[in-house]
């Protein structure tokens, strides 16, 4: 019976007839061989993933290359395709066919330029560029380019000193000739990676023993000095670096030794390879920061007295490069807060301890009032009991006096009570009260974090708060919106004059005038130094113009007293409205042009962008 090879049910039924029929063990290996064999199709071979993913975990990763290859390698895999797993491997493979990194050369024609007198360059200014160009990167290709960079830069300057030199000895314009048994017949000159002809080998100086002490005390310096304090967690790396410090400042001729450029080359590779662990474990921890400020955000979203810090926080650890001065900025303001907040987090725990005290008293009288209660309540019972088997008035009498004295005590105990417990309930009225004053308060110094601590203006944090606030509702409303920047005038003739603490008055001299004279809507802000910023939300040009002229009207009537002098301190500024689809940044900055087109035309002045 023929089998319709188009139809995979009959290929497969006839395969399992097959596997039966040869007596084959019933293997996917042997299903699939006999299923091409009688579909007539040729077997492809499977992409051995397992193995290959065992491979490529095994394969070293001890620099930077070659974690880069493993890594590629491992993506490959896990694609699952022939073709790019064979596109890798032949890359890989012919890798090691590039052509080296002529560093022999560069080293030769450097050493050369460095040695030689060049008109207007001296020894120290050479020595930095040279130090600006061996710290400038730890990639061993981009270094050889810069160096002959530095060559060609230092080669060209010779040059030119050369033609200066000859027009100043022929005054006359003739062109000087050499004499041609005197110039030295050049050679072809080898080209160096960069595609540059290195200088020929007829002029080339010779390497003298002093330049060969220069060049290695510089390195030596480098390694010593400038990478081992980065490397301080790699104690094997930083002793390989002091080694060969050590040696290149006892045998400074170890220079021109090829097992000292080769060990300088695996140093490169390694410190390349540290930086890269070093960025990735930094990123790992800024990562886990985040995380457990995005957690503790989440732990006390009813405690408003920590959103300030976790905000900073926030901002600080941000996606941006994190430098010393701006921690040292989060350091201060936090320090700051937590000292206020401190204070007030003890007097807010002391109040609510009275508070505790005070309900434990409340308790107490309703428990002293529930027994005199119940007394009275038994002895209302017994003089019952009393007046029911009394044969006569005098038994009766004494039930009665029994009772009257009884209501009298429970009466006393009452009103004894009564009085207590609305003392009591003043004094929690009270406690009350004054928590929920140290709680404002708590937040209000959470919000400190917000405010510049000089002047009580917003912040730069808090100035973009309130700008993204205010320019989302205008564009929601279709409302206009302005802002404008401020600069004191003569700020800096005020501190050198009267001092800086007469300076630090000034500017809480101005930003109090500013918040007496603005709307309650309106936002200010300490922009940095003697600027401000005023957000001005549904003002339109004309109207912010008018606003802050009058603010200067306003503060030319405010004398500044710095010590005995009154001072009048004025301001030039620059308005500008938020266009549509324009960013706060973009904003800020045309007002800043404007503000300086103030100062041109002569300071106190407003001015529009």
């Amino acid at each position: 019976m023929a089998v319709d090879r188009n139809n995979p049910t009959e290929i497969a039924r006839e395969t399992f007839r097959l596997l039966a029929q040869r007596r084959v063990p019933p293997t996917p290996a042997n299903f699939e061989r006999l299923y091409h064999e009688v579909a007539g199709s040729t077997p492809q071979e499977a992409f051995p993933s397992r193995r290959l993913k065992s491979l490529a975990a095994s394969l070293p990763r001890d620099n930077p290359e070659a974690a880069r290859s493993a890594r590629r390698l491992e993506q490959c895999v896990a694609k699952g395709e022939w073709d790019p797993f064979a596109a890798l491997i032949t890359e890989l493979c012919s890798g090691g066919d590039r052509e080296p990194l002529q560093w022999g050369p560069a080293i030769r024609d450097l050493v050369g330029e460095y040695e030689r007198v060049h008109h207007g360059l001296t020894a120290a200014r050479k020595r930095e560029a040279l130090q600006h160009v061996l710290t400038s990167t730890a990639d061993a290709a981009t270094l050889h380019q810069r160096v002959g960079g530095l060559i060609k830069g230092w080669r060209h300057h010779q040059s030119d000193a050369a033609v200066d030199d000859a027009d100043s000895e022929n005054p006359g314009g003739q062109p000087a000739v050499a004499d041609e048994a005197t110039r030295p017949v050049p050679s072809a000159a080898p080209v160096d990676r960069t595609g540059e002809p290195s200088t020929p080998p007829a002029v080339q100086e010779p390497v003298s023993e002093a330049t060969d002490g220069g060049l290695a005390t510089l390195i030596a310096q480098l390694l010593d000095d400038g990478l081992s304090p980065l490397i301080v967690d790699v104690p094997d790396l930083v002793g390989e670096l002091h080694a060969l410090a050590g040696e290149l400042r006892d045998t400074p001729a170890r220079l021109r030794d090829e097992g000292c450029r080769h060990r300088l080359d695996a140093v490169v590779k390694r410190l390349e390879w540290v930086a890269e662990e070093q960025v990735a474990v930094r990123s790992g921890l800024v990562g886990v920061l985040r995380l457990i400020l995005q957690n503790i955000s989440q732990l006390v979203f009813d405690d408003r007295w920590l959103h300030g810090q976790l905000s900073v926080l926030n901002e600080a650890f941000a996606d941006k490069p994190i430098d010393v001065r701006t921690l040292d900025d989060v350091e201060r303001r936090l320090r700051d807060v937590i000292d206020k907040q401190g204070h007030l987090k003890q007097e807010l725990s002391e109040a609510q301890r009275r508070l505790k005290t005070m309900l434990a008293g409340f308790v107490d009288r309703l428990a002293e009032f529930s027994a005199t209660t119940g007394e009275y309540h038994d002895a209302i019972g017994r003089c019952a009991e009393r007046v029911a088997k009394a044969e006569d008035i005098t038994e009766i009498s004494d039930a009665v006096e029994e009772i009257l004295q009884q209501t009298r005590i429970a009466q006393g105990s009452a009103e004894r009570s009564h009085r207590e417990i609305n003392a009591l309930k003043d004094q929690v009225e009270a406690a009350n009260v004054e928590i929920g004053r140290l709680q404002h308060e708590l937040d209000q110094a959470s919000e400190m974090v917000r405010h510049d601590a000089l002047t009580g203006a917003l912040n730069r944090k808090g100035m973009d708060d309130a700008l993204a606030r205010e320019i989302s509702r205008a564009r929601r409303r279709g409302t206009p919106l302005c802002i404008g920047l401020l600069d004191v005038d003569n700020f800096k003739q005020l501190n050198d004059t009267y001092g800086h603490h007469a300076g630090d008055d000034a500017l809480r001299h101005l930003a109090a005038v500013i918040r007496e004279n603005v709307r309650p809507q309106d936002s200010v802000a300490r922009y940095g130094g003697e600027e401000f910023v005023i957000v001005l939300p549904d003002t339109d040009s004309e109207d912010a113009m008018v606003a802050l002229t009058r603010l200067q009207r306003a503060l030319t009537k405010r004398y500044f007293l710095a010590g005995n002098s009154k001072l009048l301190i004025t301001f030039s500024a620059g308005i500008t409205r938020i266009a549509d689809e324009e960013n706060a940044e973009a904003a800020i900055a045309r007002a800043d042009r404007a503000m300086y087109l103030a100062k041109r035309a002569g300071k106190n002045r407003v001015m529009t962008a």
